[in-house]
C-alpha cells in the first residue's frame, strides 16, 4: 500500500473514531475498537516508512 493509501485510510479511521466518539462517548466499546483500528494503521504506516528509511543506507 502506498503512502497516500495508507494516508486517506487513516484519516477515514480518524473520523469514524471522533464520529464514534460524539455519538457514543469516550467509553464506548465501538470507540475503543475503532481507536484499536487506527493505531494499526498509524503502526503500519509507520513501519512502511521506517522500512523505506533503512533501505536507504
Amino acid at each position: 500500500m502506498g503512502n497516500d493509501e495508507y494516508k486517506d485510510k487513516i484519516e477515514q479511521a480518524r473520523q469514524e473514531l471522533n464520529k464514534l466518539a460524539l455519538e457514543h462517548g469516550m467509553q464506548d466499546v465501538r470507540v475503543l475498537r475503532q481507536s484499536v483500528k487506527l493505531d494499526a494503521l498509524l503502526n503500519e504506516y509507520s513501519d512502511c516508512n521506517t522500512e523505506k528509511d533503512d533501505q536507504l543506507y
